[in-house]
């Protein structure tokens, strides 16, 4: 038998086969199938082949595949995902962040909540982006019921899965939590705080946290950022919510001390400081030095100056700080402007482009580039301020 085979594989590759192939195909073609399957599924060699997975993913994930014996639900599951209009590179990244995704029953499970999402409303591109950022919860709950709960608190779909695609609310996994024991109590506290959550979604990951964390936690949270001096219903609010959220009392203490120290003010000035932008305490201890000192020893600013606009604190050092200080230091020195440097830092990039670089570029034409070189970190020493 194994001689015929490979005598009838032999004739198909050469393309001399004969009239009696085209009726014996089949049931060749259903002989080898059986006689692959015999062997064991490779569930590594699988996510790679099939999925698209690296090799380094794919060893990775096999470990949570080694119960399958063939390849029959995960063909079924992957068809399925690219009916939905999913990419090849999607539906790696699905598999990868959930290989278990590959066990999912598509008759009994995906294909009625995917139906379910178009009851809802949501079109096609909607459902594959949902599912592209969402396969987790697609195959653990009933995600349509929760979408339902959830999109009119951010006024669409799109600005929901906007928010949740960055990583705010936890990503997807926000669906999995209890809407009547844990969501609704904290949305009931944060809008007493005059809080919305598209608010919080905008300050990030850990500030957006605070809605699904247990209302218990979100209760100390929000003790916490009035401690800070920060009032409820104040607009900077939900930057201190989201402040307290990522940091403990000890790291807030600490960071504090810094700052007191660095810039030789009392508790009450430095108070006001975190009022007005209470963000800049989630910069680093290191971070927080360096640009104190940049903006005192470089640019030659009073302390007490620097406390009363803390926003300077709150602006990348190397990303905008010292990029934009050149650019002054650059137009001073030859005469042609003497500004302010915070109105050089306030300025959106747009108008500080087009304000203090293109306007000055036939005076100084080396100008952009000097400034590009600056952001990058390459600008040479001789230019450095």
């Amino acid at each position: 038998m194994l001689r015929l085979q490979n005598r009838l594989l032999s004739l198909l590759r050469n393309g001399s086969a004969l009239p009696l192939l085209t009726c014996t195909n089949t049931s060749l073609h259903r002989h080898f199938s059986a006689t692959a399957s015999t062997s064991p599924f490779a569930a590594e060699d699988y996510l790679v082949t099939a999925c698209g997975l690296t090799r380094a993913q794919a060893l990775k994930a096999s470990k949570e595949l080694s119960h399958l014996r063939s390849s029959s639900n995960s063909d079924a599951v992957l068809s399925f995902l690219s009916g939905l209009g999913l990419s090849s590179s999607d539906i790696a990244a699905i598999v990868s962040a959930d290989p278990k995704f590959l066990c999912s029953n598509v008759d009994k499970t995906l294909a009625p909540r995917v139906a379910k999402l178009h009851d809802l409303g949501l079109s096609r591109p909607q459902i594959a982006r949902f599912v592209s950022i969402g396969a987790p919860v697609l195959r653990s709950c009933d995600v349509a019921s929760r979408l339902r709960f959830w999109i009119p608190l951010f006024g669409s779909f799109d600005k929901f899965i906007q928010s949740v695609s960055r990583g705010a609310l936890g990503g997807a996994a926000i669906l999995r939590r209890d809407i009547d024991k844990v969501v609704k109590p904290n949305i009931a506290l944060l809008l007493r705080c005059g809080l919305s959550v598209h608010d919080l979604a905008k300050t990030g990951i850990s500030g957006a946290w605070v809605i699904v964390s247990s209302p218990e936690k979100l209760m100390e949270l929000v003790a916490r950022a009035e401690q800070l001096g920060v009032q409820r219903g104040s607009a900077q609010f939900k930057y201190a919510l989201a402040t307290v959220s990522c940091l403990s009392e000890e790291k807030i203490a600490s960071k504090m001390k810094l700052l007191k120290k660095a810039l030789g003010c009392s508790d009450d000035l430095l108070q006001t400081a975190i009022v007005k932008h209470p963000s800049i305490l989630r910069a680093s201890e290191d971070n927080l030095r360096s640009t104190v000192e940049f903006l005192i020893t470089e640019v030659g600013l009073e302390p007490e100056y620097i406390v009363r606009r803390p926003s300077l604190i709150g602006f990348s050092l190397n990303g905008r700080l010292m990029p934009r200080y050149t650019v002054m230091k650059i137009l001073q020195d030859k005469g042609l402007l003497n500004p302010k440097f915070s109105s050089l830092i306030d300025a959106s990039e747009k108008y500080f482009i087009s304000r203090f670089i293109d306007y000055y570029k036939e005076s100084v034409p080396e100008l952009a580039d000097m400034y590009a070189a600056a952001r990058a970190g390459k600008i040479p020493s001789e230019l450095q301020p």
